[in-house]
């Protein structure tokens, strides 16, 4: 059986399938400051994504910006 996941798990799963990560990224042109960070987490709060590990949050954003950037120089 598998181990039920905890609510910041399925939150940052939830939110690593939705597009709101690469939209933040896109918007930000892929380079953003603390105060944009915490904005963006904010604004996670009012979408219900609250509980969230918001250190993983920060290295999908990280992922996501690699892509974007990869797309971009191509």
């Amino acid at each position: 059986m598998a181990a039920k996941l905890s609510p910041e798990e399925t939150n940052l799963r939830k939110l690593s399938r939705s597009p709101i990560p690469m939209n933040f990224v896109k918007k930000k042109n892929g380079s953003w400051n603390h105060q944009d960070w915490l904005d963006f987490l904010e604004y996670l709060k009012g979408k219900k994504y609250f509980p969230i590990d918001t250190d993983r949050v920060g290295l999908l954003l990280e992922e996501k910006k690699a892509q974007y950037n990869a797309a971009k120089n191509k």
